[in-house]
């Protein structure tokens, strides 16, 4: 019964995906954390672990002249008000896992110069954020089923906590190099 209800769930889940995203004209670009302004950030909140590693990160970005903008999920049915984060939660998704937030919408639509995607369990609400958004260039974690959300994935291996996506992701921006010619 579960996996009947599973399947039909992510047979609407893609459907609505497909509708949002097939046809949109959002032009991506690589760009090298030297380069970005604005960084959008994603992640799941259910864990309070990683609103600590989130929040020390923005900060850290933020100290080097960038202008950040959290977005956090919380995986139930209750919203928790967290300084300098907007917050959303069960309440703001379809039964699908489709948000219809009004926060998730004006997030997905900020272009962005990076987009960090900082989770690394599937999350079909942040995966839809993701492949929605209008930033220049999307980072998350190494999915084969999910490249129409990023344009650059890191892979986690067994490793896959938000720490450790941070710290890999950061090395690869700092060290893309554009072609001159």
């Amino acid at each position: 019964m579960l996996q009947w209800w599973d399947k039909l769930k992510r047979y609407f889940y893609s459907r609505a995906l497909n509708e949002k995203t097939i046809g949109a004209d959002t032009r991506r670009t690589v760009i090298n954390l030297a380069d970005t302004k604005t960084i959008g950030i994603l992640y799941d909140s259910t864990n309070p672990d990683n609103d600590i590693i989130i929040t020390k990160f923005a900060e850290q970005l933020r100290n080097s002249g960038k202008q950040v903008e959290i977005l956090a999920y919380q995986h139930d049915t209750k919203t928790e008000h967290k300084a300098d984060v907007q917050v959303f939660n069960k309440k703001g998704v379809s039964w699908c896992g489709v948000p219809f937030d009004e926060r998730t919408l004006q997030f997905a639509g900020k272009k962005y110069d990076l987009l960090l995607a900082c989770f690394t369990a599937e999350n079909l609400p942040l995966e839809f954020i993701s492949a929605m958004s209008k930033a220049r260039w999307r980072v998350g974690a190494y999915n084969k089923a999910k490249t129409n959300c990023f344009d650059m994935m890191i892979n986690t291996g067994d490793k896959a906590n938000v720490q450790y996506f941070i710290t890999q992701a950061t090395e690869f921006l700092k060290n893309i190099k554009y072609d001159t010619n």
